[in-house]
């Protein structure tokens, strides 16, 4: 939790500025994660930023292949490894989009172990599109977070 409060911090300059904020988590997790090691569920790839936002008071929606049914947050099943997979949600609806463990889901890998780069850009692609004008990019695979358009 220390790790996605200070991504945010990073992102926001302080907690108070997320209330009220429409922030997409895409690949927030689920409760059906299971471990690569053990294929046991996991708790590490559940959906804690979003559960995070929404008790700071933001308005998070979260997208994910796993389960997610009985979250208070506004969520949807989606395989981000096909293209376009997000093109039902409107351009420019989200103040934030944050992008963490896509790449590194066991799920992800297990299903698309083919070459990731045109999902990636797709992904990337997709961030810029959705992203109001000034949104912010939260990532933490080595990009700094940055403003969008």
């Amino acid at each position: 939790m220390a790790e996605f409060v200070g991504r945010l911090l990073d992102a926001f300059g302080s907690l108070s500025a997320i209330h009220g904020q429409a922030v997409l988590d895409i690949a927030c997790g689920s409760k059906s994660s299971r471990s690569p090691e053990t294929g046991r569920r996991t708790a590490a790839f559940e959906p804690w930023m979003c559960r995070l936002l929404e008790a700071l008071g933001a308005r998070p929606v979260g997208i994910d292949i796993g389960d997610l049914d009985g979250e208070t947050f506004v969520h949807h099943r989606v395989d981000l490894g096909v293209p376009g997979a997000l093109d039902f949600l409107a351009t420019g609806s989200f103040d934030a989009v944050h992008e963490s463990r896509l790449f590194g889901s066991p799920e992800f890998r297990a299903a698309h172990r083919r070459d990731t780069e045109p999902i990636r850009a797709e992904i990337h692609r997709q961030e810029r599109r959705l992203l109001r004008p000034g949104g912010i990019l939260v990532h933490s695979d080595g990009r700094p977070g940055s403003r969008g358009r």
